[in-house]
């Protein structure tokens, strides 16, 4: 396998943020080529009111990022402890962790988040569907 090929199977690194009202429903990536969702984490160091979420997922192009395809098993609690970065744990349903070429990361949030200040970051691995390389 050359170098070029390696190259194309490193892990990418996408990335949300927002500062005090700026939160929204928003698309964040959209995908070159075919990846699978490995790991998702978030960290803010203000938090949402209480039973505010964010949640992370695939939409199809067209599709609102409210109408996301969920790559987690539970959502983001906001309202959760300030500074301290939380992992999340992926859908069992594999299905739902790719992201095909063309679709987008989003992100979807709930309830109160005016003075929010968070970080999303996931890690997608690219996924080996040409034998050409």
């Amino acid at each position: 396998m050359g170098l070029k090929a390696i190259a194309r199977l490193a892990p990418v690194l996408a990335q949300y943020r927002t500062s005090a009202g700026e939160a929204a429903d928003v698309h964040f990536f959209v995908a070159d080529r075919d990846y699978e969702i490995m790991d998702v984490r978030e960290t803010h160091s203000v938090a949402g009111a209480s039973s505010s979420t964010l949640d992370v997922g695939v939409s199809a192009s067209g599709t609102a990022p409210a109408s996301l395809t969920t790559a987690l098993s539970s959502a983001f609690a906001l309202d959760s402890t300030v500074d301290t970065p939380v992992q999340a744990t992926l859908t069992s349903t594999v299905a739902n962790r790719l992201l095909d070429k063309g679709e987008q990361l989003s992100v979807n949030v709930t309830g109160t988040v005016t003075s929010l200040e968070c970080s999303v970051s996931v890690i997608l691995k690219p996924v080996r569907n040409n034998s050409s390389y």
